[in-house]
């Protein structure tokens, strides 16, 4: 089973007690994932979609709500899906507002829309939730009851439809958590969480690896300063604190600078070793400018 298909499995499953949230997500699978039409005997009638999942859950709450032995008509009313002069509400305007003042039934009423239009990728590969509607009317309402619950989404044209989407895995965890959706909200965060900690292992291997280059890279500079004052006559003429602390880089290639000052006699800070080095390198300069300046004159 898909990370989609869990969530929607598990919200099917979720039957509000509150008869005002069961209308709100019964309008919700109606206005998104059904068809209603006036036959010419004047009875209503409504098409839910094919889709499994939506049809069992729309049937238990339908039950839930009305008994099952409701005239549709009754429904179609108490669900605000048609105006006062019965004329059937434009699918472009909504779930009606009035089903949705309550907190809890805007929860219902996102419960639904996830289980008829919306999709998750794995969030092991990334975290895109989107919902595919057919309407812009129905993407700024669905936006603006996300925005009341703080989550920001974003929306999109794709060919004759409008997606509505989160790209931010926290706002989808909140999102999983307003919804009800709390095992595959765990699911994502320990997903989340390994994957955090995963990066942020990579980021201190990665920052450690670089830092061991550039000690190597620093070292081998060193080392090939004091050889080259060494075979050149230059070494003697070094100060004694100085030359000392060359000495200790000969023969510990590989150690950083705060363990060559510790130990150098007395102990030196990084500062201090840092300053010595600077000074083999100067001498080094010095003395090769000077070869340079006499074989110019020869």
């Amino acid at each position: 089973m898909s990370y989609s298909a869990a969530i929607k499995s598990e919200l099917s499953q979720r039957i509000p007690r509150g008869r005002h949230c069961q209308l709100a997500e019964i309008a919700s699978f109606i206005q998104f994932a059904g068809v209603v039409t006036l036959t010419g005997d004047e009875k209503w009638s409504v098409i839910i979609t094919e889709n499994e999942t939506v049809k069992g859950k729309y049937f238990t709450l339908l039950e839930k709500a009305f008994k099952i032995e409701a005239d549709i008509t009754k429904v179609i009313k108490a669900l605000a899906i048609c105006d006062e002069s019965g004329h059937l509400r434009s699918p472009h305007e909504g779930v009606s507002l009035l089903l949705l003042k309550n907190i809890c039934c805007r929860r219902a009423y996102l419960r639904a829309v996830f289980i008829s239009t919306g999709t998750m990728s794995d969030p092991r590969s990334g975290y895109h939730l989107e919902f595919v509607l057919d309407y812009a009317e129905q993407a700024a309402q669905l936006t603006k009851i996300l925005a009341g619950f703080t989550l920001e989404a974003k929306t999109a044209k794709r060919k004759k439809r409008i997606v509505v989407y989160i790209k931010e895995g926290a706002v989808i965890v909140d999102l999983l958590n307003i919804m009800g959706a709390h095992q595959a909200l765990l699911q994502l965060e320990t997903l989340r969480v390994e994957k955090e900690v995963r990066n942020f292992v990579n980021r201190q291997v990665n920052c450690e690896a670089a830092n061991i280059s550039r000690t190597i890279t620093a070292a081998a500079r060193q080392i090939e300063d004091i050889v080259y004052l060494k075979e050149n006559g230059g070494f003697a003429a070094l100060p004694d604190n100085v030359r000392q602390l060359a000495e200790i880089r000969l023969l510990y290639p590989d150690l950083s600078l705060a363990e060559l000052g510790g130990m150098c006699d007395p102990p030196l800070g990084k500062s201090g070793v840092n300053h010595r080095l600077r000074k083999i390198n100067e001498f080094r300069n010095i003395l090769l400018h000077q070869y340079q300046t006499e074989e110019r004159n020869d």
